[in-house]
């Protein structure tokens, strides 16, 4: 494949919007000559660099904090309740876990003598309460990602692209020091039936713990909020134009990756266990850390240099990213780029008001709603609930969980390379289609699955996993990346940040609407 190519299928995903956007507002397209410096640029290590700081530190935590909670749903939710101990558990999956490693002996009558062994019963006129009760900790960390996102725009305007990223850090690394401190001050590790004596300690700072525990999830989405509008343009201004959607899409990847791995550590092997959940919650607060120490050797953004009028900066960085002195011809672009532009970046309302950004908004909108709506959520979120009603059992369920992780994984890696070489809009079509298809065959199964007698449920249930898994390869080559690197692209620089906000807003009320409904039915 050649570079060529590659920005002949940019342009040609970017030209139906150019009838509808005036010529001053469209991004990528420069009156310049483009010279071969340009066209041939390859991956450097100063950009390698720079992407793998500002994934690791910011896309890579959000994956984390995403695929974590699926797993430590089971200790959560009776620890929230005011059930601290280990064998106070709902669904056989946690229970597994507390027979193994607790020793808890279910069913038997000489147990539960005070009420503190088995997880109570919740009324039915509670139940709609208590679920989205439970539902709340994944809740406020959406909540926080909106605002989050919503507040991108500004540390995206005040500050520089650099600092910006770097003042999303600090959240997360006191996310992750509330999320330690949360098990030390409220905990049951008693293996039989407590005593009431253990009962009164376990819970006597149980609400602080509680709001210890609340605070560090908003605090997680807000910085995960921020990372998707600030890092996510980041990459993209650093980016060469032959390499900008293969760049663009390693914020999905990084989260891709990082919900892995947080699958990997939320085994009960390693951190997935009654005493040790927060530990598996927090540890991604040191990446942060680490990030927000090595972002000051990272290069600034030279575009937001041009537009500071800091030239010479401007020309310094561009030599340290290509790694070459052959930078005149991308400078001058950027330069005529934002001199055709306006200098002031739009606020929201703004850009809601402006015709030559509402074909952009409304695509851009439109991508991102279809992406959560896909029912991408409902996996990552509940993928082990989804596999313990399909007929999973016991441990069986992680590996569920964990095929789910490295086929997004694997998929995500090869739309990468799909990106450049089919270009954006084939890409949504053709995937989205399948995934229709796939959606139709999978409910179809779930509606034979519960009228067959049980000897074959077993079967059905292994088809109904394999349709779950390809529903996420086609999900990751298409939906997952594309949204990023084609609402980067579609804006002019001015728009960009609130047109990237107002993304995030319409991706935050859906997975909330995914989260409650999940609870509620």
């Amino acid at each position: 494949m050649s570079s060529t190519k590659d920005e002949s299928t940019v342009n040609d995903e970017i030209t139906p919007l150019q009838t509808q956007i005036p010529s001053e507002s469209t991004v990528g397209i420069s009156t310049v000559d483009v010279g071969d410096e340009m066209i041939n640029q390859k991956w450097t290590s100063s950009l390698l660099m720079s992407v793998i700081v500002v994934s690791l530190s910011t896309s890579f935590v959000m994956g984390v904090n995403i695929g974590g909670p699926n797993l430590y749903n089971g200790f959560i939710v009776p620890w929230t309740r005011g059930h601290p101990f280990p064998c106070q558990k709902e669904g056989s999956t946690s229970q597994w876990i507390a027979r193994k490693w607790w020793y808890c002996v279910y069913n038997d009558t000489t147990k539960n003598t005070n009420g503190y062994y088995y997880l109570p019963e919740i009324l039915k006129k509670n139940l709609i309460g208590q679920r989205l009760k439970d539902s709340l900790h994944n809740v406020l960390f959406v909540i926080g990602g909106f605002i989050g996102a919503y507040s991108g725009q500004y540390w995206y305007r005040c500050l520089s692209r650099r600092n910006a990223i770097f003042a999303s850090m600090p959240f997360q690394i006191v996310a992750s020091i509330f999320m330690i401190i949360t098990l030390y001050i409220y905990h049951g590790y008693e293996i039989n039936d407590p005593d009431q004596e253990s009962i009164d300690k376990a819970i006597k700072n149980k609400d602080v713990a509680i709001a210890f525990f609340y605070i560090s999830r908003f605090l997680s989405g807000f910085s995960a909020g921020m990372c998707c509008v600030v890092s996510t343009s980041y990459l993209n201004e650093i980016s060469p134009r032959a390499l900008r959607g293969t760049v663009g899409s390693c914020h999905q990847l990084a989260i891709v990756i990082g919900i892995l791995v947080g699958q990997i550590i939320g085994l009960p092997w390693i951190l997935g266990r009654h005493n040790a959940w927060n530990w598996g919650m927090s540890w991604v607060g040191l990446l942060a850390l680490i990030g927000s120490i090595l972002i000051w050797i990272l290069p600034e953004s030279p575009r937001w240099l041009v537009q500071e009028q800091k030239q010479n900066e401007a020309s310094k960085t561009l030599r340290k990213l290509r790694q070459s002195n052959n930078i005149e011809a991308e400078l001058v672009e950027i330069q005529e780029e934002e001199s055709a532009a306006n200098k002031e970046n739009l606020e929201i309302s703004k850009v809601l008001r402006l015709n030559e950004f509402r074909w952009p908004l409304i695509t851009s909108l439109v991508l991102n709603g279809i992406q959560q709506l896909s029912g991408i959520n409902a996996v990552f979120f509940y993928s082990g609930d989804m596999f313990s009603v399909a007929g999973l059992r016991e441990e069986k369920v992680f590996w569920g969980i964990l095929a789910t992780g490295v086929i997004n994984l694997i998929a995500t890696i090869v739309a990468l390379k799909l990106i450049e070489i089919l270009g954006r809009r084939p890409l949504i079509i053709w995937p989205l289609a399948s995934i229709i298809i796939v959606m139709i065959g999978l409910t179809i199964l779930i509606v034979l699955n519960a009228n067959n007698p049980e000897h074959k449920k077993e079967a059905l249930a292994i088809v109904s996993i394999v349709f779950i898994l390809i529903f996420i390869i086609l999900f990751a080559i298409g939906l997952g990346p594309i949204p990023y690197v084609y609402s980067n692209e579609v804006f002019a620089v001015e728009a960009r940040a609130a047109g990237l906000s107002l993304a995030m807003f319409i991706v935050c009320i859906i997975i909330i609407s995914v989260i409650s409904n999940n609870y509620l039915f």
